[in-house]
C-alpha cells in the first residue's frame, strides 16, 4: 500500500499516515514508508521517511505490519519483468452526506503522471487499474462520545471488505479529511537524530520559557500591538518567575528570506516586520537559526541543494521547534485576534505537556496566552 500524497502540513500529515498505516493493518498489506520533507509526506519530497520519523518504533508501534522504504519500493517495481497491477483510492469526508458512497472508474491518469509523477515507478498504470473514490461519510471523530466506538467499528468493516482487492498495489490518498479516520492515536515518533537536538539544546537552555507565535490568520494591523503585548506579558512572568531565557517557534521567516514557515501563511508585510522587531529589540531571543542546533544536518549525506530547500521553509525545523515548545518550563502561545488560533501544531505541543505535566512535574504549565 502506497499512499503517495499526505496533503497537510507535517502535524496533520503524521496522524493521517497513521490512518493509513491502519488501514494497510486492516488489508494486510505492506506499508510503503512515503518520503518526506518541506513539512510534509509525498513521493515528490526529497528525502526518506527516516529523515522524520523514527521507523523502528513505528516498527513496535504496529508489529503486525511490514515496513519498506520508498526506495525499496521503487526497486522492487524496477525489477519485476512483469509489472505490479494497481487500484487507486481517493477516500474523502462529507458532512453533508454521512453516508458510504462508492464511485468506480474515477479518471485520475492526468495528475497520478503529471503531478505526482508516478510513472518513475514501473507500475502498469493503464486502463487495467481500478480507480475507486469513497465517500466515508462523517469520519469516526466526529460523532458523539457514546457513538464513537460503534463509528470506528463500522468504518473498519465496511473499509476492510471495499478495499479489498487482488491488485498487488494499492496507491491511496485522501481529500477533506481533517481528523483520524480510526481511533486517536499519540503521533509518530521522531528520528533520533532531531530528538537529540532538541535535547541537548533544550538541557543548554533550562529554565526557559517557550513561546509559540503563528502569525498566519492574525489580524495585520494588530501584529504590532500584539508584540507589545507579548513583550509586557513575559517581561511580567520573568519577574515573577526568575526566568530570562526565551525560545521562540514562529512562522515568521527568521532566516531574513521572505518565504514564510508555513506554505498556508502566504503574505508577510510590514507590520509582520515590525512586529518581530518589537520582539526581539526586546529580549535575547532564542530560535532553531541562533542555537545551530541543525548545524549537524550539513555532515549528514544529504545533496547540499535539497538541503538548502529544506532549511528555507517549514520542514524539520518545525519539528525541532515543536521538540523544545514540549519541554519549556512555560510554553505560551497568542490570542485569537493575534495568531492561528485552533492550529493541530499548537494542539500536538498541549497534548505532549499535558503528558509531562502529570507524570513527572518538570513543567510549570500546560498553555498560558498572553492578552491583547
Amino acid at each position: 500500500m502506497f499512499t503517495y500524497n499526505v496533503g497537510e502540513q507535517e502535524t496533520q500529515s503524521n496522524r493521517h499516515f497513521i490512518s493509513f498505516i491502519q488501514i494497510a493493518q486492516l488489508l494486510g498489506r505492506t506499508m510503503v514508508l512515503t518520503n518526506v520533507g518541506r513539512s510534509g509526506i509525498s513521493v515528490l519530497k526529497d528525502f526518506s521517511f527516516g529523515f522524520y520519523y523514527d521507523v523502528d518504533e513505528l516498527r513496535k508501534k504496529f508489529p503486525k505490519v511490514k515496513f519498506i522504504s520508498q526506495y525499496e519500493f521503487q526497486k522492487w517495481a524496477e525489477e519485476r519483468y512483469n509489472k505490479p497491477d494497481i487500484i487507486h483510492v481517493i477516500l474523502r469526508n462529507s458532512k453533508t452526506n454521512p453516508n458510504y458512497t462508492i464511485h468506480d472508474d474515477t479518471p485520475y491518469f492526468d495528475r497520478l503522471l503529471g503531478e505526482y509523477k508516478m510513472d518513475k515507478f514501473d507500475l502498469k498504470l493503464n486502463n487495467s487499474a481500478i480507480f475507486k473514490r469513497i465517500n466515508i461519510g462523517i469520519t469516526a471523530s466526529s460523532p458523539t462520545k457514546g457513538q464513537k466506538q460503534q463509528k470506528i467499528d463500522d468504518l473498519k468493516i465496511f473499509l476492510e471488505a471495499e478495499l479489498q482487492s487482488n491488485a498487488e498495489v494499492m496507491l491511496i490518498t485522501q481529500e477533506a479529511i481533517y481528523g483520524p479516520l480510526f481511533e486517536r492515536l499519540m503521533p509518530m515518533s521522531y528520528a533520533s537524530h532531531i530528538t537529540n537536538a532538541a535535547s541537548n539544546i533544550s538541557k543548554k537552555l533550562k529554565p526557559y520559557i517557550g513561546i509559540h507565535w503563528r502569525m498566519e490568520r492574525g489580524q495585520i494591523d494588530l501584529m504590532p500591538k500584539c508584540a507589545e503585548s507579548l513583550v509586557t506579558y513575559i517581561k511580567s512572568l520573568s519577574l515573577n518567575t526568575g526566568i530570562k531565557t526565551i525560545y521562540l517557534a514562529t512562522d515568521y521567516p527568521l532566516n531574513g528570506a521572505n518565504k514564510t514557515q508555513s506554505y498556508t501563511f502566504n503574505y508577510i508585510g510590514e507590520k509582520h516586520h515590525t512586529a518581530m522587531k518589537i520582539l526581539t529589540s526586546s529580549f535575547d531571543v532564542n530560535t532553531w537559526i541562533s542555537t545551530h542546533a541543525l548545524d549537524y544536518l550539513q555532515m549528514y549525506p544529504i545533496g547540499s541543494e535539497q538541503l538548502q530547500e529544506e532549511m528555507s521553509g517549514g520542514g524539520i525545523q518545525g519539528i525541532f521547534d515543536k521538540l523544545i515548545l514540549r519541554n519549556a518550563d512555560y510554553f505560551i502561545a497568542g490570542p485569537e485576534e493575534c495568531c492561528r488560533y485552533r492550529s493541530t501544531y499548537t494542539y500536538n505541543v498541549m497534548e505532549a505537556r499535558q503528558e509531562l505535566f502529570e507524570n513527572n512535574g518538570t513543567i510549570q504549565n500546560i498553555i498560558d496566552r498572553w492578552e491583547l
